[in-house]
């Protein structure tokens, strides 16, 4: 999935301050709570991300930004190594199943963050997809909520801390340049695009001045004249802090740009090939190398590539020396006015769209008791991007917050118009049985503690929503082979990924050889999904290496139990413990397996 909310966490849970921990805890569940309330009470982003509020407990320090400088990164790290030695203390036979799962998750997890130390320099900061600009701009638009007037100057306050935000990041950069960690000049550039973009409307019409307008016009606590006052000093906060900010930044791109070469893998970093190993770990959960990995998607590839070429057979499109071609005969035969296929670039197109998803939404709901004892409460709609983050966003899913003033939502890009035969795929993967599902479970579940919603294990959460795409396949919940074939190129573009993940940093793949292995086995390329990859090494291989743990693990349970395995109570025991390490759920699968294989 575009899914966004990985790297929020990911990165913004890096970045926080120390202090003096407890020596002790009474029990295991208190040294969760303790580091979850450490992590919130230092990072005001994640909680006004996570939706937490005084209310539940937590000290909350909504008119700040995070501290992010070198500084509270290098605190983050003894905090964390401190809370390991904790960790070590305890019994795990003294624990009860659910504090031993939440015991692995947080070793594991703690691990991630201490190995990281070592590659700390090696995320591209100067990142057009996830920079600076989209972690601000979804914190003030969409997770700072305005229901007061505390609320309403603690805004002010955020925008007027935007300097220091980038002063810490340069102090980042000046550590990366002098190592040689800098992204292709194209990637700077597009970044530098972006900002420029933000900052060319008046302050009147940049989108942090009207969101303001909105989030306050309505609400019965802050009249007419007070609003007046505060309009003027957000506008004041935008001329003098945030554009200044944006344009320093703005001019030290093409500064870098001009130093910066055009090698698109990791391995041009310094110990850059223990960098990616490092990443496929982190992402994937598993040992993998990477031309094991890459060996996985060639085969997969193959795989997936026979079964369409029988759909295309049948369609008549033969002609082609390679899979590509054929494809691309496929897709040139489809008629742009044909609306069983495509809409129109109309407005009243683009509300059919929101309307035509939320239709398959409700369709997919009825079908979930086929398949599933556990269905979550939580309330998932259908948005659209904002016009302002159509050139960097693409399509994705948000959890809601835990303080349930906003449901969870699918985000679609209105930019560019889906492809009607590929709706339902890409749905299954992001809302149900997909992302919302999975995570709106673990929200909702006891079994659950709260400090596994600062977790994100990538290989567990992609690989469970590319098994749901299959899952429809399965049930032949796709309407038509049109919509079959649809499923089916989408799972190729997941195996397609782990080759040209591979391929760029381990295999030292030019962007250009990328592109040409995507059009010869897609029949389709694209320079922006490998820009993807370039800035994101790794993580683009965690979907197709979860979904294929998942499959083995259905597979071994089916053969183990015979006539007792249930496909609802095996989708249970996957889904009731949240995110988890893939080593991790093969032991849990492997325990329900003896279980009930024990069981009379």
């Amino acid at each position: 999935m575009k899914f966004r909310f990985a790297v929020i966490l990911l990165f913004v849970i890096l970045l926080v301050n120390c202090s003096k921990i407890a020596d002790s805890t009474k029990n295991i569940d208190e040294l969760f709570d303790n580091y979850f309330s450490e992590v919130i009470r230092r990072n005001p982003e994640t909680a006004t991300q996570l939706g937490l509020t005084e209310e539940m407990g937590f000290t909350i320090e909504k008119d700040k930004l995070s501290d992010t400088s070198i500084k509270a990164v290098d605190e983050e790290f003894v905090l964390v190594k401190k809370y390991y030695k904790l960790l070590k203390k305890y019994d795990p036979e003294k624990l009860t199943k659910d504090q031993k799962i939440s015991a692995a998750i947080f070793k594991i997890y703690l691990e991630n963050i201490i190995e990281s130390e070592r590659f700390r320099y090696h995320w591209y900061q100067l990142n057009p997809n996830f920079g600076i600009h989209y972690f601000l701009i979804n914190l003030m638009t969409e997770y700072h909520n305005i229901e007061s007037l505390k609320d309403a100057e603690d805004y002010i306050s955020r925008l007027n801390q935007f300097p220091q935000r980038v002063d810490h990041l340069f102090e980042d950069l000046e550590k990366k340049e002098k190592l040689g960690i800098m992204p292709p000049p194209h990637l700077i550039e597009r970044f530098s695009e972006i900002l420029s973009e933000s900052i060319s409307p008046e302050p009147l019409k940049n989108v942090y001045f009207t969101s303001f307008v909105k989030k306050i016009e309505n609400l019965d606590c802050i009249d007419k004249e007070t609003a007046e006052a505060l309009y003027l000093k957000v506008l004041m906060a935008i001329d003098t802090c945030v554009y200044p900010s944006y344009q320093k930044l703005i001019d030290h791109c093409q500064e870098m740009s001009n130093s910066a070469n055009d090698d698109a893998g990791v391995w041009k970093l310094p110990e850059g090939d223990e960098y990616y190993k490092y990443c496929l770990k982190n992402h994937t959960t598993t040992n993998l190398t990477p031309e094991e990995i890459h060996q996985i998607g060639l085969k997969e590839v193959d795989r997936i590539q026979k079964i369409m070429l029988e759909l295309f057979a049948n369609l008549g499109f033969t002609k082609g020396d390679t899979f590509g071609e054929i494809e691309g005969e496929y897709w040139n035969s489809l008629d742009k006015a044909d609306r069983r296929f495509f809409y129109s670039r109309t407005e009243e197109s683009k509300e059919q769209a929101l309307q035509d998803y939320n239709n398959i939404l409700e369709k997919t709901k009825d079908k979930l008791p086929e398949l599933f004892s556990l269905i979550p409460k939580t309330p998932i709609i259908v948005k659209r991007i904002p016009g302002f983050q159509e050139s960097f966003s693409g399509q994705h899913y948000k959890a809601a917050p835990l303080d349930g003033s906003r449901p969870a939502a699918f985000y679609t890009n209105l930019s560019w118009l889906p492809f009607k035969p590929g709706m339902q795929t890409l749905l299954y993967h992001e809302t149900i049985p997909g992302h919302h599902l999975q995570i709106a479970i673990a929200q909702e579940s006891d079994n659950v503690h709260i400090f596994r919603q600062l977790t994100f294990f990538t290989g567990y959460i992609e690989g469970w929503a590319l098994y749901a795409e299959k899952l429809g396949y399965e049930r032949e919940w796709y309407e038509d082979t049109y919509s079959v074939i649809g499923y089916l190129n989408s799972e190729l573009f997941r195996a397609v990924r782990l080759v040209v993940d591979t391929g760029i940093h381990y295999k030292k793949w030019t962007r250009e050889q990328a592109y040409e292995y995507m059009k010869e086995n897609l029949g389709w390329g694209s320079y922006g999904e490998i820009d993807r990859y370039i800035l994101w090494p790794g993580q683009a291989c965690a979907y197709k290496v979860g979904e294929l743990k998942i499959l083995e693990l259905r597979e071994k349970a089916k053969n183990k139990l015979k006539n007792k395995f249930d496909l609802k109570e095996f989708h249970k025991v996957i889904l009731e413990n949240g995110a988890v390490p893939l080593y991790l759920l093969e032991e849990i699968v492997d325990e329900y397996i003896e279980v009930n294989c024990n069981s009379n």
